[in-house]
């Protein structure tokens, strides 16, 4: 996996950068145990996906949600001119072509389908002629 280029740059308080990077693939679990060599922290969960963050040494942090191909990493302003050469090399770890055929994320496939379809159904029975509204779940 390579990192394409980068999103969006802004800097933060107290002399930190936050970068988002548009990376070739998403990032899936195998890839996250990469990423983290097995330590990461689950966070929550946003549009039904789950957030994770990865610490890394040097107060460099790496956010995002998986199966998306975003990630944001916050790290210190002096770290700025080798960051993206440490990450470029990390996230060269992950493979390109990653097979997400595992239980866990054939199960998380099948809740997020039966989710969708059940607010589909619930937004077709709502619907009235004169209002039109949409729900997004990805």
């Amino acid at each position: 996996m390579n990192i394409i280029k980068v999103l969006r740059r802004q800097e933060l308080n107290d002399g930190y950068l936050s970068v988002d990077y548009l990376l070739s693939g998403h990032v899936t679990l195998e890839g996250l145990d990469i990423l983290s060599q097995r330590a990461y922290t689950i966070t929550g969960h946003q549009y039904l996906s789950t957030c994770y963050q990865i610490q890394k040494p040097e107060n460099i942090q790496i956010t995002g949600i998986l199966q998306s191909s975003v990630i944001q990493v916050t790290f210190p302003a002096y770290s700025a001119g080798y960051i993206e050469e440490y990450l470029s090399a990390l996230v060269n770890l992950i493979p390109e072509e990653q097979h997400a055929n595992s239980f866990v994320q054939t199960l998380f496939d099948d809740v997020k389908m039966i989710l969708r379809s059940n607010l589909q159904r619930k937004n077709s029975k709502n619907l009235n002629v004169d209002t039109l509204s949409h729900i997004f779940v990805e």
